[in-house]
């Protein structure tokens, strides 16, 4: 497994091209509403691959073996929560959960010859694709 301390091999030289993928949610499904390839070069991994049980958003990239090739945390690509203010007109806010959420995000990632597989992975029962 790579660590922090002996990242991928694939970052050097960086991928000159990557996948805008972006996707579309509503409630508990998810699906890939668009996959764009650009020129561009995707942020280096700066952190350990996530761990089994962990917290949080992220996704990655493997390559036949099953090896992470590109792994990227994402902040709250669905939004569960809204900021409102107080109806009383104070400057008090307040986080209430959203019912059903909808939206959409994008991911860039790099375009790699060894890239055999894209996952999504988040908290169980938030990310079920459709």
């Amino acid at each position: 497994m790579d660590t922090y301390d002996n990242p991928p091999s694939f970052q050097s030289p960086p991928a000159t091209h990557a996948l805008r993928l972006t996707f579309a949610y509503r409630g508990n499904e998810i699906r890939l509403i668009n996959s764009l390839r650009i020129e561009t070069i995707t942020p280096p991994v700066v952190t350990p691959p996530p761990r089994e049980g962990q917290s949080g958003y992220w996704f990655q990239v493997t390559d036949p073996s099953g090896r992470v090739v590109y792994h990227r945390p994402l902040h709250d690509p669905i939004v569960t929560h809204v900021e409102v203010f107080s109806p009383e007109g104070q400057q008090t806010i307040t986080r209430i959960p959203v019912t059903r959420p909808e939206g959409r995000f994008s991911v860039l990632i790099p375009d790699l010859p060894e890239a055999a597989d894209f996952s999504l992975l988040g908290p169980p029962n938030a990310l079920r694709p459709e």
